[in-house]
């Protein structure tokens, strides 16, 4: 009698966020576009309110974003005057000295500072098919 195993499954893929004095954790699922880009959908608890705190993060070459919308509604996202340096290595996405700021108003700017912060993002496994 011949018995095979399946080969292990690969760790769950997750990701950190801290704005101000607060990290969230995230279980994501991230998307490759191809040609670099990748996607992100996360999902996590938020532990000043317990709530749901949903990622997107859009690792780019060309336009980069990451979002967090707190179980509130707030979204925080970074400020439109520092840029999103975004670095990718081995299936890590990593970016610090974010200017986190909720409320913006993306004609004027304008917006109420909520701190700065980092990220980290570890793909262990990517879907082909982009987020609906």
């Amino acid at each position: 009698m011949t018995t095979t195993t399946a080969p292990p499954e690969p760790p769950r893929s997750e990701g950190t966020a801290k704005v101000g004095d607060i990290q969230y954790e995230f279980d994501v699922t991230c998307h490759d576009r191809g040609a670099g880009d990748v996607v992100v959908l996360g999902a996590g608890d938020d532990p000043a309110s317990g709530g749901l705190v949903e990622l997107y993060l859009e690792a780019s070459f060309v336009d980069p974003y990451i979002g967090l919308r707190l179980a509130d509604g707030t979204l925080i996202e970074p400020s439109l005057e520092s840029p999103l340096d975004l670095y990718l290595q081995d299936d890590v996405i990593r970016a610090s000295a974010i200017r986190f700021v909720r409320d913006l108003d993306l004609e004027t700017g304008e917006a109420t500072e909520v701190g700065f912060g980092e990220f980290e993002i570890h793909c262990y496994s990517y879907e082909r098919e982009p987020p609906s």
